[in-house]
């Protein structure tokens, strides 16, 4: 049986990130933090979790130039996310690129330049929203440090995408220069799918791209927000800072490869995060852990029911995803 080491190094980091921060807890007043937070809380963090998971998908439909429904990119979106909560690679992209592309004029090439423009946007979205909170933290941890390189990496890349979007021919004549070495019949699949890659940036440009910049700080101003109201059932009084800076520290852990849905390195990040705001660690590892369950739920149960809309079954959708992996890779 073939290993796969990049599902072992994923699960290997999560297993360490996990084990340092049990290292630090004492897991009774975990369970005492559970047993005393204020479970009112869950109410308005699951309906500001529903509205943002709402948004997502509309920040999606933006840059595929709002071809398809509303209703599809909402749910779509979030039968991706449940295939990324409980499978490695980030399958559900493919999956919700292979879906998109099905009773629309979107092709499976844009439908996945779109979701590579989104995980960019993220990173810049991260970035300001740490900013935002400079005043209220120190400046010079890691964090800060790492957000502002994403951010910069972020911005380079989203400049990159457009300026060879632009220059499309001349980047595709370059490209058949550079690869004269491979298989005539690998070669040509590879360009065309690059030039459909690549129209797919160009169709997400201009008008769809502000737009989708726009629903994007709305996405994570709803994660801020919910983190934030959620930290209000384990540490009364916490501060919206708080549960921004919290948020950065999250969606920076989730580009660190790990086990699926992040499980391990989410909790090591929230400690982490709030314990800039000096919340003991176990106070952090009881949120941290509710929060996670509570947004796996959502999207486990948002996910199912985009599954069955779209008339597809886990099965089903993995292999399709799978199969569109392999033949991106040319097998």
């Amino acid at each position: 049986m073939r290993i796969n080491w990049r599902i072992v190094f994923g699960l290997v980091i999560s297993v360490a990130a996990l084990a340092l921060v049990l290292k630090n807890v004492n897991l009774s007043e975990v369970a005492s933090a559970l047993a005393t937070a204020n479970y009112w809380w869950i109410i308005p963090t699951t309906a500001i979790l529903l509205v943002t998971m709402w948004t997502r998908g509309m920040r999606w439909r933006a840059l595929l130039d709002d071809r398809i429904s509303p209703s599809r990119s909402f749910w779509i979106a979030n039968a991706g996310n449940l295939l990324n909560n409980v499978l490695p690679f980030r399958i559900g992209e493919l999956g919700r690129a292979y879906m998109a592309s099905r009773n629309s004029t979107v092709t499976t090439m844009q439908s996945l330049s779109t979701v590579f423009i989104e995980r960019l946007l993220d990173v810049l979205s991260v970035f300001g929203m740490l900013v935002v909170v400079f005043p209220f933290v120190s400046t010079e941890g890691w964090l800060v440090k790492a957000g502002t390189s994403a951010a910069a990496a972020a911005f380079v890349g989203v400049a990159g995408l457009f300026v060879a979007a632009a220059l499309r021919p001349q980047v595709m004549r370059l490209a058949r220069a550079m690869l004269g070495w491979m298989r005539p019949g690998w070669r040509e699949a590879l360009l065309h799918r690059a030039d459909d890659f690549l129209q797919g940036v160009s169709a997400a440009g201009g008008r769809p791209l502000l737009s989708a910049m726009l629903w994007s700080v709305l996405v994570w101003a709803g994660w801020g927000l919910a983190s934030w109201t959620f930290l209000l059932a384990f540490v009364p009084g916490a501060k919206l800072y708080m549960g921004l800076f919290v948020t950065c520290a999250m969606a920076l852990s989730l580009s660190i490869p790990s086990a699926p849905s992040g499980a391990g390195l989410y909790e090591a990040a929230a400690v982490a995060g709030l314990a800039v705001f000096t919340v003991a660690p176990d106070v952090a590892l009881a949120y941290a852990l509710l929060l996670h369950v509570l947004s796996f739920v959502l999207i486990g149960v948002l996910g199912t029911i985009g599954l069955d809309r779209e008339g597809e079954s886990f099965k089903h959708i993995t292999a399709s995803a799978q199969s569109m992996l392999a033949s991106a890779r040319g097998k």
